[in-house]
C-alpha cells in the first residue's frame, strides 16, 4: 500500500513537472524581455523610477524577475496570468508605443489605483512585502501621474493648435 502511494505521488510530481515545462496558457511570458528603460519618453525623476521598479515592474513591464516557484505549475500559470493581465493594462516597457491619449488614461488609472491602494495587489504584497507603498510614496506617485498627465494634455493641445489653420 505504501509503495503504491509513493508511486502515485511520484507520478503526480512527474506530471506537474512536465506540465510546468510544456504548458504555458498565457504564451511565452518569460521570453518577453526588454532592456529599454521604464517609461521611455515620459517626464519623471529618479524617485518615480525607484518606486515603479520596486512596486510595479514585475507585473507591468518586461523586466519581470521570475522567482524559482514561477517555473512550477500550477504556480507558474497563476503568476503568468497575473503578469499577462498586468502588462495588458499597462506595460511600462512599451510606454513610448502608446498614443498620448492612452498614456493619459494610464496615468489617470495609476493615480486612482495607487491613491486608493488597489495597486500593488494585496496578494502580490503577501509574497513581496518590499513592494508596499508608504503614504509618502503614494502621494508622490499620485502627484507625478497628475503632472505628467497635464503635461501630455498641454502637448496634445499645442500640437492641435500647430496643425490647425489660422483662424480670423
Amino acid at each position: 500500500m505504501r509503495r503504491r502511494f509513493s508511486s502515485i505521488l511520484l507520478s503526480g510530481a512527474a506530471l506537474v513537472a512536465v506540465c510546468s515545462i510544456l504548458v504555458h496558457p498565457f504564451g511565452a511570458m518569460k521570453g518577453q524581455r526588454s532592456d529599454k528603460p521604464l517609461l521611455l519618453d515620459a517626464t519623471f525623476d529618479s524617485q518615480v523610477v525607484k518606486i515603479l521598479e520596486r512596486s510595479c515592474q514585475n507585473c507591468h513591464s518586461e523586466k519581470t524577475a521570475w522567482p524559482l516557484y514561477s517555473y512550477v505549475a500550477p504556480m507558474s500559470w497563476l503568476i503568468e496570468s497575473d503578469v499577462a493581465r498586468g502588462r495588458g493594462h499597462m506595460n511600462l516597457s512599451r510606454w513610448n508605443g502608446y498614443p498620448p491619449e492612452r498614456q493619459q488614461g494610464i496615468l489617470l488609472e495609476i493615480s486612482n489605483l495607487v491613491r486608493n491602494r488597489v495597486m500593488p495587489l494585496p496578494r502580490y504584497l503577501l509574497v513581496h512585502p518590499e513592494a508596499k507603498l508608504s503614504d509618502a510614496e503614494v502621494d508622490y506617485l499620485y502627484k507625478w501621474a497628475r503632472r505628467e498627465r497635464r503635461r501630455l494634455m498641454v502637448s496634445a493641445a499645442a500640437a492641435i493648435v500647430a496643425i490647425s489653420p489660422n483662424r480670423k
